[in-house]
């Protein structure tokens, strides 16, 4: 696991998309309770239902037994480079 490629929101958008859900609908249901209204409410479920939404299209969307890229192409190491002959 490669904590840097995780972190990147370039390679891990749902991932963020699914914890910025978690913590607004936490915010959400916190700011309720304090001011006496009811902790679920509509914008807690949708907050929720975002979150639970984007980590199942992380999970859909990242192939990890077989990778291919935009066009449908597998992803393949480079071949290893010869050495050179003198």
């Amino acid at each position: 696991m490669k904590l840097p490629r995780m972190l990147n929101p370039v390679t891990n958008p749902a991932g963020y998309l699914a914890a910025a859900g978690a913590v607004y609908t936490a915010a959400t249901m916190i700011v309720n309770a304090v001011r006496g209204n009811g902790i679920i409410d509509v914008p807690v479920i949708v907050g929720a239902a975002g979150a639970v939404g984007a980590l199942f299209v992380q999970t859909r969307v990242t192939p990890v037994k077989d990778p291919r890229d935009g066009n449908g192409q597998p992803l393949t190491p480079p071949a290893p480079a010869e050495p050179s002959k003198l």
